[in-house]
């Protein structure tokens, strides 16, 4: 016999939950996609994936609309980061533990291998507003930016939306115990890839 998963949810994926088929639960979706490309430190999966799991007709809408504000709330990341990059590179200098040495690698880095650090950023665990803002930083041309983050972020949430979709609650709980390693594994095979044939 099929055993139903259980997911513990707190209060407030509850009331998210109770109000996931309403437009008040797609606005804050497309929202926190927005932000938490910016500055936000919760990652947007877990309400996608809820969403997704009450309107399962919807899937394809869901995604694409969290693809796009994710990737619009990108442009701005790199547009601060292009805006007031000397600011962010003065701050970061007069902090002891970063040496100059530790920025001009990372600079290096992203003019070598931005293309390869823009898509990981927006599909892995890493922090996509780290990427974003730090791509603005170095001048990363913004229309590579866009098109490997939306690569990337949409490669992320279909897959979210997929396993969901065909899963349900197993697989919400196949994705809270295994994203970070099955991304992260996905990753390294594409830093191989792109070392081999790049």
């Amino acid at each position: 016999m099929k055993t139903k998963i259980k997911i513990t949810k707190t209060s407030f994926f509850e009331k998210l939950t109770k109000q996931s088929k309403s437009i008040y639960a797609r606005t804050l979706l497309y929202f926190i996609s927005f932000i938490e490309a910016i500055f936000f430190p919760i990652p947007v999966d877990p309400l996608l994936a809820i969403l997704v799991l009450n309107n399962k007709q919807k899937y394809i809408e869901l995604t694409i609309f969290c693809t796009f504000a994710s990737v619009i709330g990108g442009l701005v990341g790199w547009l601060m980061g292009y805006v007031i990059g000397e600011e962010i590179e003065e701050l970061l200098t007069i902090i002891p533990w970063i040496k100059d040495d530790s920025f001009n690698t990372v600079k290096t880095a992203f003019d070598e291998h931005g293309i390869l650090i823009i898509f990981l950023g927006a599909f892995t665990p890493l922090p996509f507003k780290i990427i974003s803002v730090t791509s603005g930083i170095f001048h990363i041309n913004i229309v590579v930016f866009f098109v490997m983050s939306l690569i990337g972020r949409g490669l992320r949430f279909f897959l979210v939306s997929l396993i969901v979709k065909n899963f349900g609650d197993q697989g919400i709980y196949l994705l809270k115990k295994h994203t970070f390693v099955f991304s992260t594994l996905f990753g390294l095979i594409l830093i191989l890839l792109y070392f081999i044939f790049i």
